[in-house]
């Protein structure tokens, strides 16, 4: 008898058993439909990243974890105060390796300062100072600003590094200046720092030919320019219906005159087409060369004493030809302007009416 209540004893530990091991597979299977990916970093530190399902941690897979990292060190390093408990709400979308439904452009400013996209350029200006991600390349600043390869809040790999809105300036010389009978070189010598080029244009661009280090874009621009020639001593130009000349200033009695400024200005409206090839790793961002052709807009002098407030101005076509045409080049120096030259094939002034000169522009890109 008493070995009978053993046996109904231990049947009904067996059973009780059986059923805790059911209900525990029945919760483990449970439980593994809540996956989740621990990294634990010393004995303080965890990553914890939880999913629903295996199939959402694969979406993990689509994510620069890389950037979300390096943004939670200046998230943290921006955090003055020694805080115990930090709660940071971050936008996702913004670190997926492909951005194709995330590649709108914006502009946004908060407390944590100023945020820009352009194309697959970022820029983070806050009190730390510049921040930029462009194309995967990374360069920050201590309160400074520093640029990284070509315009980075302007241009990205994908098309020429010259497309957009530019300001270009400058200075003029005469390019060729023939003896010319009837002229004396003296007469029409330019000041060189005061004989300045400016450009105000937009450049639109198709890319040619994709390389892994190295593109070739065509460029086809729009320009306005003025030549601004201020002449070395106190002369002026003037004309008939014949040529034109370069007189001395004089008063009433035909003194001379010491001029502050006596120039002459030209502005024309442009066109160009510039093959560009520029360059991913280098020193040298692009190198651009071509030609471009222009239609004079009007001409005038600006005269102004020594001494005076006084501005006058005189506004003929000074037999200067009417269409302007030539070759131009660039260069784009990483960390360093980008640097122009232009070459008038065309000479300033209609044949026999004016010195056989041809105007040569050159400085710096600003945009």
């Amino acid at each position: 008898m008493k070995t009978k209540r053993y046996f109904t004893f231990i049947l009904i530990l067996f059973f009780i058993s059986v059923n805790a091991y059911a209900a525990n597979r029945q919760m483990d299977r449970h439980s593994t439909e809540k996956d989740s990916i621990i990294v634990t970093f010393g004995d303080k530190t965890r990553l914890i990243i939880y999913g629903e399902n295996r199939k959402e941690l694969d979406k993990i897979m689509k994510y620069d974890l890389n950037a979300l990292l390096s943004d939670l060190k200046i998230r943290l390093d921006s955090t003055q105060s020694d805080t115990t408990y930090l709660r940071e709400e971050v936008n996702g979308n913004k670190y997926l390796k492909d951005k194709t439904d995330n590649d709108k452009d914006y502009v946004r400013i908060g407390l944590r300062g100023i945020h820009i996209k352009d194309g697959d350029t970022e820029v983070t200006i806050n009190a730390k100072g510049v921040e930029v991600h462009d194309d995967g390349n990374s360069v920050s600043t201590d309160s400074t600003y520093e640029r990284k390869g070509k315009r980075f809040y302007k241009k990205n790999w994908n098309s020429s590094p010259r497309k957009g809105f530019n300001i270009a300036l400058g200075l003029n010389t005469y390019g060729t200046n023939e003896t010319t009978t009837g002229y004396t070189k003296s007469d029409y010598d330019l000041r060189p720092f005061g004989s300045r080029f400016v450009s105000l244009g937009y450049i639109a661009s198709t890319t040619v030919i994709r390389g892994k280090n190295a593109r070739l874009h065509l460029d086809f621009g729009v320009d306005f320019s003025w030549y601004n020639l201020m002449f070395d001593g106190n002369n002026t130009i003037t004309k008939d219906a014949s040529r034109v000349y370069f007189p001395l200033i004089t008063d009433d009695e035909g003194n001379e005159i010491n001029m502050k400024k006596s120039k002459l200005t030209v502005p024309y409206v442009n066109l160009s087409i510039m093959p560009t090839l520029s360059f991913s790793r280098s020193f040298v961002s692009y190198i651009s060369a071509g030609v471009y052709g222009g239609y004079r807009l009007g001409s005038y002098t600006k005269l102004r004493q020594e001494g005076s407030k006084d501005v006058d101005h005189v506004r003929q076509n000074f037999h200067i030809e009417d269409l302007r045409y030539g070759l131009g080049a660039e260069i784009g120096l990483r960390n360093f302007p980008d640097l122009f030259v232009t070459y008038d094939l065309n000479k300033l002034y209609e044949e026999s009416k004016g010195p056989s000169v041809r105007m040569l522009s050159f400085g710096v890109r600003l945009f």
